[in-house]
């Protein structure tokens, strides 16, 4: 590759995205701890939560778990490739020998610049889009799956909510039944209203349990998704002013294959066309005018005969 390479640009690590990411993680962790049993002032508050239905519960738990690992990983994929891109660019070596192996977000580009440097050594257009098309893709395909899981984890707590409100309206529906069939004093009623109670107010604990761990875990991977796809936005803006550098501006269309590759030339072959296009003008008014001359004489010599056959007559 030329070594007229752009090297303004400065690619930035993902690393302080990650930092806010553990940041944040961490405050969610000083939150958690605070409503726990373990905290200066002790609260049962998110273990009766937990236990309102552990199987559910357990499950959002262990989607959230999931959802925090991807995000790191999709913010710490970038870093192999600015490490890539990097090396390349420093790289002394004509041979590129000692480069490091392109990690698969942009193994298409590292083909396509090697490519590149054993041929002409600057990048045309075409590849360039090729490059930004083919990272841009995959970024997106990495967002999709980071996105299903937010929408997971609310899926999860809504589906905790209609369960708690079926069985919070099952157990009123058997409450009421049992207090029309009892029969006694009325303190008996009241008492086994009490009771009966404590089914329905079961339910309504899975229900809000559920929301508060869907809702909470949904808030955690949203954040993480938004950085993740900070640091991706971030790497693909400084690769397009990269490839922006070392892309050579083509316009082709000339009958022979030749190019244009530099904006004096393009001026060039403009003041041609135009040469020509005025050279063309003057030719065509010319033959107007002769044409037109031949008609005016061929007229002329028409009068004339018709002169004579009248005089004839």
């Amino acid at each position: 590759m030329s070594r007229s390479l752009e090297r303004s640009v400065k690619f930035v690590r993902p690393g302080r995205y990650i930092m806010n990411m553990l940041i944040f993680l961490l405050v969610v962790g000083a939150i958690v701890y605070y409503l726990s049993p373990w905290s200066p002032q002790p609260t049962s508050l998110l273990i009766d939560a937990f236990n309102a239905n552990p199987a559910l519960n357990g499950l959002i738990l262990g989607v959230l778990a999931v959802g925090i690992i991807y995000n790191l990983r999709q913010a710490g994929v970038i870093a192999p490739a600015v490490r890539w891109v990097e090396a390349f660019r420093e790289s002394v070596d004509p041979a590129r020998s000692r480069l490091p192996r392109a990690p698969n977000l942009i193994n298409a580009m590292s083909k396509l610049l090697l490519d590149a440097d054993s041929r002409s050594g600057r990048l045309s257009p075409e590849s360039s889009r090729a490059i930004l098309d083919s990272i841009g893709t995959r970024m997106d395909e990495g967002r999709e799956m980071g996105r299903y899981i937010m929408n997971l984890l609310v899926f999860l707590g809504l589906l905790g909510t209609f369960w708690g409100l079926l069985e919070t309206v099952n157990a009123v529906g058997a409450t009421i039944s049992g207090l029309a069939n009892t029969a006694g004093p009325a303190e008996d009623a009241v008492a086994q209203l009490i009771r009966n109670l404590e089914k329905p107010l079961s339910g309504m604990g899975t229900a809000f349990s559920s929301s508060l761990f869907g809702l909470g875990g949904s808030l955690v991977v949203g954040f993480l998704d938004l950085q993740a796809g900070q640091s991706q936005n971030r790497f693909y803006t400084d690769l397009e002013d990269w490839l922006a550098g070392m892309t050579e501006t083509v316009r082709s269309g000339s009958k022979d294959g030749s190019s244009y590759s530099t904006d004096g030339d393009l001026a060039d072959a403009i003041n041609a066309l135009e040469t020509a296009l005025a050279a063309n003008t003057d030719t065509q008014i010319k033959a107007h005018a002769g044409q037109t001359s031949e008609l005016k004489d061929e007229i002329r010599a028409l009068n004339r005969t018709l002169i004579r056959v009248g005089g004839g007559e």
